[in-house]
């Protein structure tokens, strides 16, 4: 039976599948609580937000593909291929989308990973003996959108205090979906807005827009959705959406 347990990344339109699955893989989200001694009280931990999710793994960049664990076969490309887009992506601080489709043995899809990673680390050796392949190292550091948000200051009289208000929010027309609305969604999504594979599957799945592609109509999926949190996820059609009403 093929294998279809397969890790992706993504990025500028050129998804590629890893050509050999490693033997394993890494994701650890380590908490960022920190812990006082308070006098009469004892020991407490202060909750904070998680840090980012690491990836990491070792693997093997194969040659040739007659190997027997080349999962690219149909669409073999040499080691360098990989090497060329990883360092790419490393040197322009590329926002990468890391899928990990899982299936059991018998072909039974298990849960999905799918996100926005940097790549921070990455290195290949070769060996002797060995001539053609490469083995690598790679280290993936989820993405967590930081972007600013403004507000306006207003001199509310000569000599006062400068005062700080939030920017009037424009009515939005009713059914309009815009980018932060809370929404449910169901289906397919995808790695990037033309429906490119790899992909999963929201079953009820509570979240928000983040992006909408608006200037290209033949975007197949232009609706991007993360968690509640900010985590990626994947890209969908407007039928999929239901808008959570407050």
């Amino acid at each position: 039976m093929e294998n279809q347990y397969g890790l992706y990344l993504a990025w500028e339109g050129t998804t590629l599948r890893l050509p050999v699955n490693p033997e394993s893989y890494k994701i650890s989200r380590d908490n960022d609580n920190s812990e006082y001694n308070v006098l009469g009280a004892g020991p407490i931990m202060i909750p904070r937000t998680p840090k980012l999710q690491v990836v990491t793994w070792s693997g093997l960049l194969p040659g040739r593909e007659d190997l027997g664990a080349v999962l690219t076969a149909g669409g073999f490309r040499p080691p360098r291929f990989y090497i060329d887009f990883l360092e790419a992506a490393m040197a322009e601080r590329a926002r990468v989308r890391f899928v990990a489709n899982r299936y059991m043995e018998d072909g039974a899809p298990i849960f999905d990973t799918n996100m926005e990673v940097l790549v921070t680390s990455f290195h290949t050796e070769e060996r002797g003996g060995e001539t053609g392949d490469f083995y690598y190292e790679l280290g993936l550091t989820e993405y967590r959108d930081y972007s600013a948000k403004t507000v306006t200051l207003q001199q509310s009289a000569a000599g006062q205090p400068v005062e700080a208000s939030a920017q009037t929010t424009r009515s939005v027309p009713a059914g309009q979906l815009t980018v932060g609305q809370d929404v449910t969604v169901n289906g397919n999504y995808y790695s990037s807005s033309q429906g490119a594979e790899p992909h999963g599957t929201f079953s009820g799945f509570r979240g928000k827009i983040s992006r909408i592609v608006t200037t290209d109509p033949q975007r197949s999926c232009p609706y991007h959705i993360t968690t509640q949190t900010g985590a990626a996820r994947g890209w969908v059609k407007e039928a999929q959406i239901q808008v959570v009403r407050p």
